[in-house]
């Protein structure tokens, strides 16, 4: 049976372990631009939807602009650009309630 001094040095090595995986999160989201898929750079992951096996559709966020991208196992296609993500959710969302 664990001691009290046994219990409190477990306790401890448990903290310092959740303290050392946090800071290596914070100091890889922080300073490690493009280590961590999808958290900082230039070119943002913003939504993914599998169509099949290794094929989809995927919004990307690069160069201020968003594409909406095919892709499968050979190629990576552009089906739309937009400057501006909200307009054009705005102008479908319109679209859909007229005609209902």
């Amino acid at each position: 049976m664990l001691e009290y001094s046994d219990f409190l040095q477990v306790i401890a090595s448990l903290v310092i372990v959740i303290v050392l995986i946090y800071s290596l999160y914070y100091g890889f989201s922080r300073y490690g631009r493009g280590i961590l898929p999808g958290q900082k750079g230039l070119i943002q992951i913003l939504d993914i939807k599998y169509l099949g096996k290794n094929k989809g559709l995927a919004v990307i966020k690069a160069n201020q602009k968003y594409y909406l991208l095919s892709f499968d196992e050979k190629n990576v296609s552009i089906i739309e650009k937009w400057d501006n993500l909200q307009e054009e959710v705005k102008e479908h969302n319109e679209k859909g309630s007229d005609s209902g």
